[in-house]
């Protein structure tokens, strides 16, 4: 079984949770709200401009010069990703220029961001992409299960093809094989892998209760009762 076969069973949990959320399960079938849609967004938008920028920390980690320029090529696509949302998404869910300069991230966002900065600045390029590589597969794996889903929303439509093109399941089977000789050439930094990888799949779960529950930095902490 190869590291990717392993690790995939192994945080099989947090894949069913993905794909059973109400918040994913709302845009398969239509019925999520487009407030919550547009908290997710603009969520988004934050982790995929770090994003980015863990990816040109992984360029700077890199050996060889084909590696540097596939996180170099990969930042780029990235960050065209993120200001396309501005130009599309964010226009047609009425994303005000006053919310974008009150936008404050969200625990989970914050989180997940925080994790894989530190898994880039303190690893190597196989640390770094072992905790950003749960992401683009984990969508891929949504995008693929729902991809006869018919919403009848048109951004929930687009959402679903955007991750269920056979492009995209290429470019994730091309990363699986990345991963993998990633652990081959290092088997001793395997426990490290895992858990990166593992606190991602976490967090890509937290991603979809976050906008689920608006969540945000106060309410937790208003549950206790010595508040």
């Amino acid at each position: 079984m190869s590291f990717c076969e392993q690790v995939r069973q192994e945080t099989d949990l947090y894949w069913e949770g993905s794909f059973n959320h109400p918040f994913v399960k709302g845009i398969v079938d239509g019925t999520l709200p487009l407030e919550k849609f547009k908290f997710y967004i603009m969520q988004d938008a934050y982790y995929l401009k770090h994003y980015t920028k863990v990816l040109a920390i992984a360029a700077t980690k890199a050996v060889t010069n084909e590696e540097i320029e596939y996180f170099l090529g990969q930042a780029r696509g990235i960050n065209e990703a993120e200001l396309e949302l501005h130009r599309t998404v964010f226009r047609e869910l009425n994303v005000t220029d006053e919310e974008l300069d009150n936008f404050v991230p969200a625990p989970a966002a914050y989180n997940y961001v925080s994790h894989m900065y530190n898994a880039a600045q303190n690893g190597d390029v196989a640390e770094a992409f072992a905790a950003m590589f749960p992401c683009p597969w984990l969508y891929q794996e949504i995008g693929e299960k729902y991809r006869d889903a018919k919403p009848g929303v048109k951004l929930y439509e687009e959402w679903i093809a955007m991750y269920s093109n056979e492009d995209f399941k290429a470019t994730i089977e091309k990363q699986k094989v990345k991963m993998d000789q990633y652990v081959l050439e290092q088997p001793g930094k395997l426990a490290i892998f895992k858990q990166h990888f593992e606190k991602s799949c976490y967090y890509e779960w937290k991603f979809w209760e976050m906008p689920w529950t608006v969540e945000n930095w106060q309410d937790e902490v208003k549950h206790y009762d010595y508040v």
